[in-house]
């Protein structure tokens, strides 16, 4: 028997109804796609930070540790050889300033004189290094930023007398033991190095 024509028609309406997405189902969809962007930008702004304090921080312990490998050459080469500054006055061998020290290294190759003279000082925000054109009469050269984001130093010389903050020697040529810096980075963490001199 052949079923009526309004069946067919019924049955396949409803077979197309099957096959859409109700308004309700949409709505869940977008807020599933919505969380799940949400937290794929929050992970993603998160692991930037990261990268970018990760960078910082490493950038950091690289100039730290390049400033503690130069400053152990300078001390660790420092001579016994006073000098004379720019105004004509006399310079021990190694001089304590308020905010670094000025010594008369050696062990320069392919220099002559294989000697030079050396400036460490602060300037409010960074520790630096100097270097004279001449050891006698001559005023510091060129500035080298070496540590920057330092917010202060603190300097103490070891001699017979043990750790001091004031270095007076009793003959221009002599020479600290060692010298201890002490560094408070920008956050406040202090950061220590002790050098032998003329070791």
């Amino acid at each position: 028997m052949i079923a009526p024509a309004g069946n067919d028609a019924a049955g396949n309406n409803a077979g197309g109804a099957e096959q859409g997405f109700t308004l309700v189902e949409m709505l869940v969809t977008l807020l599933l796609f919505g969380i799940i962007a949400t937290v794929a930008t929050t992970l993603t702004v998160s692991a930037t930070r990261s990268f970018a304090a990760t960078d910082t921080a490493l950038a950091g312990v690289t100039q730290l540790e390049g400033a503690r490998a130069v400053l152990s050459a300078d001390l660790g080469q420092a001579a016994q050889r006073p000098s004379m500054a720019a105004d004509g006055k006399p310079m021990p061998a190694f001089v304590l300033t308020p905010d670094g020290f000025v010594v008369v290294r050696r062990g320069l190759s392919g220099a002559l004189p294989n000697v030079e003279k050396i400036a460490w000082g602060f300037d409010g925000r960074s520790l630096m290094r100097q270097t004279f054109p001449a050891i006698d009469f001559a005023a510091p050269g060129d500035t080298v930023l070496m540590v920057p984001g330092v917010k202060a130093i603190r300097l103490r010389v070891a001699g017979s007398q043990g750790w001091q903050d004031s270095w007076k020697p009793a003959s221009p040529e002599d020479l600290p033991r060692a010298v201890e810096l002490t560094l408070i980075r920008a956050d406040g963490r202090p950061v220590t190095m002790k050098f032998l001199v003329a070791a």
